[in-house]
């Protein structure tokens, strides 16, 4: 019987307690960043390789001794300028020789003219047959073809001649000289320097084919930039324009191969050299974007949590598109310039209040239970009541 009592008396005082509140949850300490509108590219990274704009080994058209070298290995040259000679006296010996043979068979020709001439006077007086007439004038003919073949072995050794001067055909750098002054090389035989041309240059790289129709799409539309970094700390970076998309793709790797122009006017590509490729393929204007740790994945899709002016977390289901550099664009949900947790969501809740660290100001302070019976302590120092029903 005294059991009994005691428990409706229990069930009686937890009754007249009905008022005493439940402890408030303390604030979670979260990241909190803006959403933005800005301009997002649509872009395509890959790594790529610098490539000779074009690469020249020099060789000779002429046999010879080389006689001279007027450039060092390393040296920048300009198109035009002398790199090497080969000696010239055997050449121009042979000039000298169709010159003289030109000038004799001009003598002869002038001489059947003259005789051709006379004989067609002869002729017209029946002084003469006219079978010589005609054979005089066969032999001025074959006399002027005897000129034209003499002129052209002249220029041939004119073109020889010009062959003992080899001079650079662009604007390059020069790579080892390969043999020495001294030496006699036959023509088009050997490689004696290699030519490299710097300004401007390739860098190739191979997308996987799957980007190739969009790729194709915005190159038919206008220039599209690719941006090269060499991936060392301070590499040097620079910013080119797509020129060549190749006509096949890799069976092996499943990849097309492009090619981008570079300036490189302060030659800070070298040949061989592996880089980081990003190729732009067009600006999306005006898009809503967060950091991407902002947006979580539940089972509803993605969503983030909204601070509101009260500091309290509001869940948002957002619809998020692609990510670039850490950020993401959302389609469907905010409208921008909304600031959403970055990082504590996985302690937050809808409602729940929330401040950032070292912001005093954004941090809401605790309220007090005006029912606290505990000598005015506040509610977060109490311990949770639930009150029982009567």
């Amino acid at each position: 019987m005294a059991r009994v009592m005691l428990l409706s008396a229990l069930l009686l005082s937890a009754g007249c307690d009905k008022k005493e509140k439940v402890r408030e949850l303390p604030a979670v300490p979260v990241a909190i960043e803006r959403a933005k509108i800005i301009d997002m590219p649509l872009q395509i990274s890959t790594f790529g390789r610098v490539e000779a704009y074009s690469e020249i080994p020099v060789k000779t058209m002429v046999s010879g001794q080389i006689s001279r070298f007027f450039t060092k290995p390393g040296d920048y040259v300009k198109k035009g300028d002398v790199l090497l000679e080969i000696d010239k006296r055997p050449y121009d010996a042979v000039l000298q020789q169709c010159q003289a043979a030109l000038a004799k068979d001009k003598i002869l020709l002038e001489d059947y003219i003259r005789q051709a001439e006379m004989k067609e006077r002869l002729l017209a007086s029946s002084a003469i047959d006219s079978n010589s007439t005609k054979t005089m004038r066969a032999q001025a003919e074959s006399q002027r073809a005897q000129v034209i073949s003499s002129e052209a072995a002249v220029k041939n050794a004119q073109l020889n001649l010009e062959y003992c001067t080899i001079r650079s055909p662009i604007d390059g750098r020069t790579g080892d000289i390969l043999i020495y002054e001294g030496t006699v090389v036959k023509a088009n035989d050997i490689d004696i320097i290699q030519l490299v041309q710097l300004k401007p240059i390739y860098v190739v790289f191979a997308p996987p084919q799957l980007n190739l129709p969009e790729i194709q799409y915005f190159f038919k539309r206008g220039k599209l930039t690719v941006h090269a970094q060499v991936p060392v700390k301070g590499g040097a970076e620079a910013d080119g324009e797509l020129t060549f998309i190749d006509s096949v793709i890799n069976p092996t790797s499943g990849t097309v191969k492009l090619k981008a122009t570079f300036p490189n006017e302060d030659i800070q590509f070298w040949p061989g050299q592996f880089v980081n490729v990003t190729l732009t393929l067009t600006v999306e204007k005006n898009c809503v974007v967060v950091p991407s740790q902002a947006v979580s994945n539940g089972q509803d899709g993605s969503y983030v949590f909204v601070v509101k002016p009260d500091n309290t977390a509001e869940y948002h289901p957002v619809k998020a598109g692609r990510s670039l550099n850490d950020e993401t664009i959302i389609l469907e949900g905010l409208n921008g310039n909304e600031k959403v947790v970055t990082d504590g969501q996985v302690r937050l809740y809808p409602g729940a209040r929330v401040y950032e660290p070292g912001k005093s100001a954004t941090a809401a302070p605790a309220k007090k239970d005006k029912d606290n019976k505990a000598g005015g302590k506040p509610a977060s120092e109490l311990k949770t009541f639930v009150p029982a029903k009567p």
